[in-house]
């Protein structure tokens, strides 16, 4: 089972001192089937007396701390090792469920006690009711199975979507991103959310980390990466499976998850608020790479 070695800084530099900093951190990758973070440490300067963590509504690690000190200049050094296998592939009872009979089965669900589904079918805060998605997903065969469905869904992202990094920032409204059909991972998952939840699927935003190979003879650069962000679908009587959008396919060992919640709202990574300090530059670097690898560097 692959062993990977994540390093994420994120670096904000004030023009004038911020007297007082409130912070919430996603960044600790999770524990589940498939996954187990070994190791997690978090470096904060300056530094911080009252780090304290605890689980979220969605059973994600948050960490929560205030810095008192004067300071133009703030970062968080957060280090993982993560034990990742892929995650397992529908089942053969999976496969024989289809747009037609899923609503019902997780309604059954639902009647069992599976009441925490409700929040993963109905519109959140970033992914709410966007006119125009039934032309989008009127080619899928409402006949084919949920998996099947799951990557036809994502030839079309992959057909008739471009990503571009300067098409959409995080304010961007997600009827622009189906408009203009251009973005990046973030839009995408929440567009594919949105798709999902139309077709009355139980759907989350996953945000993680995807390892990157450089090209052939090329060293692996330090910090060039960034977060990546997916989804995951319920299918009744299997679980939930994860759907990268923007690759367009099911994710494998190399999709670290940290945070799992209803959209990016629930799992940013670094939020917070300050006093003073006026305009801000962020920066944000992400190595993931074999823990061999880093190790050898």
């Amino acid at each position: 089972m692959p062993l990977y070695r994540i390093q994420h800084r994120t670096t904000y530099r004030h023009e004038t001192p911020v007297s007082s900093a409130w912070q919430t951190l996603h960044l600790r990758p999770r524990d589940e089937p498939g996954q187990t973070c070994l190791e997690f440490d978090l470096d904060i300067s300056p530094r911080s007396l009252d780090l304290a963590s605890r689980d979220d509504a969605f059973d994600n690690t948050l960490h929560i701390f205030s810095v008192r000190e004067s300071h133009r200049h703030f970062s968080v050094n957060a280090t993982s090792l993560v034990r990742r296998e892929a995650p397992a592939r529908p089942s053969a009872d999976a496969e024989k469920l289809t747009l037609a009979s899923a609503p019902q089965a997780t309604n059954e669900a639902i009647l069992k006690g599976e009441f925490l589904l409700e929040q993963f079918r109905h519109p959140s805060p970033l992914v709410p009711a966007v006119a125009g998605l039934d032309t989008l997903l009127a080619d899928l065969d409402p006949a084919a199975s949920l998996p099947d469905t799951l990557a036809a869904l994502g030839k079309i992202f992959r057909d008739r979507f471009t990503f571009d990094p300067t098409a959409t920032d995080i304010s961007t409204p997600l009827a622009d991103v189906l408009r203009h059909r251009r973005g990046v991972c973030q839009d995408f998952a929440h567009l594919y959310l949105a798709c999902a939840r139309r077709l009355g699927l139980a759907a989350s935003y996953v945000s993680g980390y995807l390892l990157t190979e450089p090209p052939p003879g090329q060293p692996r650069l330090i910090g060039a990466d960034a977060m990546h962000a997916w989804v995951a679908v319920q299918i009744p009587g299997f679980g939930w499976v994860d759907y990268d959008p923007t690759n367009h396919c099911f994710v494998g060992e190399g999709h670290i998850v940290v945070a799992r919640g209803r959209d990016y709202g629930d799992v940013c990574p670094v939020h917070g608020l300050y006093n003073g300090g006026g305009r801000h530059a962020l920066f944000i670097g992400v190595t993931v790479a074999p823990a061999e690898d880093l190790a050898q560097g």
